[in-house]
């Protein structure tokens, strides 16, 4: 495996440039007059009304490692908001998807929990340390010593977990849109709720909170407070 280093230090894989190549290839030809954004790749037809968003591998961090808990994002925005979201995971054979009204797992319907108290809740993030370098620690710790426990199983693989009703909370500090686009349909699809980290629309922010539809608002105030 071919593996690069971006200027972040991130490490960028020829599957990701490959993957993302194969997805563009195969919209452009079913549906050429719509938009691309991608993370390797300059965008295609930026001023269209649909357009199509790929991060060709999330989790790059957790890929190169040889962890499982990486996947493929699509999400297919109508006029700037996302309607349609699907996440692949190779590694263990999965993919969920959803169109805000409901999330599948291979073709099965997944819902979130609904009823659970946060001291009873599991709390999920991709890297504790950089929530404390983005938005400080104090919130976050706090929201961690409220809830049963703590799990960096992150990256998109988080947001699976809450929308198959296997944890309860997941967040990330800093997102690019190719990130987070793909999940707002599915967790609302699943009956969460998702929004930034103030509570404000996911998709004109840079942030994400999911929750169950019982806790996300205390999640936010505890996360601003």
């Amino acid at each position: 495996m071919v593996v690069e280093t971006k200027s972040d230090d991130t490490p960028v894989t020829f599957a990701d440039r490959e993957t993302e190549r194969e997805i563009r290839e195969a919209i452009q030809v079913l549906y050429p007059e719509h938009g691309i954004k991608g993370e390797e790749f300059d965008d295609v037809n930026p001023d269209a009304e649909m357009t199509w968003i790929i991060d060709p591998i999330d989790g790059t961090k957790s890929f190169t490692a040889g962890s499982p808990l990486f996947g493929t994002m699509i999400a297919l925005l109508e006029r700037g908001q996302p309607i349609y979201g699907c996440i692949n995971y190779p590694a263990i054979g999965d993919r969920i998807s959803g169109d805000g009204e409901a999330a599948y797992v291979n073709g099965s319907p997944v819902t979130a929990t609904v009823g659970k108290p946060l001291d009873k809740s599991i709390l999920l993030c991709t890297d504790q340390g950089y929530i404390g370098q983005v938005k400080g620690s104090k919130d976050f710790n706090q929201l961690s010593r409220m809830t049963y426990y703590t799990r960096t199983w992150g990256d998109c693989f988080g947001y699976y977990l809450v929308a198959c009703g296997k944890a309860d909370i997941m967040l990330d500090p800093e997102m690019n849109p190719w990130d987070l686009m793909a999940l707002i349909p599915i967790i609302r699809g699943s009956g969460a709720m998702i929004s930034d980290w103030e509570g404000g629309d996911p998709a004109k922010g840079n942030s994400i909170v999911a929750a169950n539809s019982d806790l996300h608002a205390d999640v936010i105030q505890i996360l601003n407070a």
